[in-house]
């Protein structure tokens, strides 16, 4: 039985540690903004150039999409 309860500290103790770095994450990148990560992604050439111009076109595609929807209102 005291594995047990072990074993279920470990998962909670994973889980609220994936919220806070996920957290983190979208909060680093709500500052810096996801096309400047893309950018130095790519003149790094961890990122492949067909990969980045696939998420800069669903970003740009969302970004658009708010705009219209704030301009009709």
């Amino acid at each position: 039985m005291v594995s047990d309860k072990k074993t279920d500290k470990t998962i909670a103790y994973f889980v609220v540690g994936g919220a806070v770095i996920g957290a983190i994450a979208g909060y680093i990148v709500k500052k810096v903004g996801v096309q400047n990560i893309i950018n130095v992604l790519k003149a790094k050439k961890i990122l492949s150039e067909s990969v980045a111009n696939t998420i800069s076109e669903f970003t740009t595609k969302e970004i658009d999409e708010d705009l219209e929807e704030d301009s009709e209102d």
